[in-house]
């Protein structure tokens, strides 16, 4: 059986999230924000964990709550699952925790042949997305599979406050997590860059798109937000509450049909 490994990118604390009505930033980092019943943050493990494919699920949060995570792991993940979790120092950009983290992983023997990195301020997870993901972990015909999703607003290019172009947005797509690699190849990858500081990526797969490894795209879904403003928080928990009921819905539908 393949091992496969699953990151959660959390180290960050969240400059641009601020209270909707008084635009102060907020004191807590998004992903330690409640959503629903947990923290946002383990909503996302709680998916990983969902798909019974992990290994090992490592979480980057900041040095200094570390502590914290581990407390909210111990009080939201109860009882423990049997997959490991461990909870690493982040760096002081993404790009960084991603290095930290794969290095982590690469401590563990064996080491993985897939790994995926997800944000942790992307906390929902559909179970039909989660399908699509777990399709692709087992497709090892790219060295990377990104999920996407279409552009509906028209692009332009703007420079010096001037409109400079109009882009064709049919063949532009939003770029998701979580993302997939071949553990090998972004660990390699991220050991290369690493010793080139001037060279900075928004995203795992840039870092696969500009050695030359590439990259294949799968449907993502639409409501795969990445938390940034608070008042997003309302429209994640209508996702999560929805997706429960749905949940205890078939839970009480199978129950019935057995009796």
């Amino acid at each position: 059986m393949m091992t496969m490994d699953a990151i959660l990118l959390g180290g960050g604390v969240g400059s641009r999230y601020a209270s909707t009505s008084t635009g102060q930033p907020s004191s807590i980092p998004k992903q330690f924000q409640m959503l629903g019943n947990a923290p946002v943050f383990i909503h996302g493990v709680r998916a990983f964990l969902s798909m019974n494919c992990f290994r090992q699920v490592v979480i980057t949060s900041p040095r200094e709550q570390i502590s914290q995570v581990e407390e909210m792991i111990d009080t939201y993940l109860a009882p423990p699952p049997s997959t490991l979790i461990r909870v690493i120092a982040g760096g002081e950009s993404r790009q960084e925790s991603s290095f930290l983290a794969l290095e982590a992983i690469e401590a563990l023997n064996p080491t993985p042949a897939r790994v995926v990195i997800h944000d942790a301020c992307r906390p929902f997870l559909s179970r039909g997305f989660l399908e699509r993901v777990r399709n692709c972990l087992l497709d090892r015909a790219y060295g990377a599979w990104v999920p996407v999703v279409p552009v509906v607003e028209t692009l332009k290019r703007v420079e010096q406050e001037r409109v400079v172009e109009t882009l064709d947005r049919q063949v532009i797509h939003r770029v998701q997590t979580p993302q997939i690699f071949e553990f090998a190849v972004i660990r390699g990858l991220a050991e290369k860059v690493r010793h080139s500081p001037e060279l900075h990526f928004t995203d795992d797969a840039s870092l696969c798109e500009y050695y030359g490894i590439p990259v294949g795209a799968f449907e993502g879904d639409l409501r795969n937000i990445k938390l940034t403003y608070e008042f997003e928080l309302s429209t994640l928990e209508k996702f999560i509450g929805l997706q429960e009921q749905e949940e205890k819905c078939e839970s009480a539908s199978a129950t019935t049909s057995t009796v």
